[in-house]
């Protein structure tokens, strides 16, 4: 993992399918001149992560995006609009999120400043290699898990990010 760089993996979202994941994965590092098998045991970790995110969502098909960065990419604090997300940060800083206690619902759908939105406390935030599964609005009522990406611009760490959305 600590030969990939913050321009190795463009931001790029794939569709896929339980059945063809192994594939896709395979040919999404290919098109961006990685060898998979220099990355066998990193592939064969993200190709269990589609075999539960298809089970708990009962989705036929999802999007899945591979990147490296070393910027702040979603600084502000927010909740996405796809029905689930599962993410896993394989190197570098995880997601930073907030109990639902923390969140300012109001203030959240006014676009408010990240101060405003959350109440108190600072946001929890998962380390390397754990996976989260985070639901977003639609179908959850305004309730979805509200998040946002560690802040790195500038201090020399870079993020190699696996998610995946239905």
């Amino acid at each position: 993992m600590s030969r990939l760089g913050a321009a190795d993996l463009a931001d790029v979202r794939c569709s896929t399918a339980p059945e063809t994941f192994d594939a896709d994965l395979r040919a999404l590092l290919c098109r961006q001149d990685l060898d998979p098998e220099a990355f066998r045991y990193w592939q064969a970790d993200m190709c269990s992560l589609p075999r539960h995110f298809f089970t708990i969502s009962h989705a036929r098909e999802a999007q899945f995006r591979l990147a490296t960065t070393d910027a702040d990419d979603c600084r502000r604090l927010h909740v996405d609009r796809r029905r689930l997300r599962l993410i896993c940060t394989y190197q570098g800083p995880g997601t930073q999120w907030l109990a639902d206690a923390q969140v300012n619902r109001t203030a959240l759908a006014q676009c408010a400043p990240n101060d405003a939105v959350l109440r108190h406390g600072e946001p929890s935030q998962f380390e390397p290699f754990w996976v989260g599964l985070m639901q977003g609005d639609p179908g959850n009522n305004g309730q979805g898990l509200v998040h946002r990406s560690p802040p790195i611009a500038g201090s020399g760490q870079v993020r190699v990010l696996f998610c995946m959305d239905c």
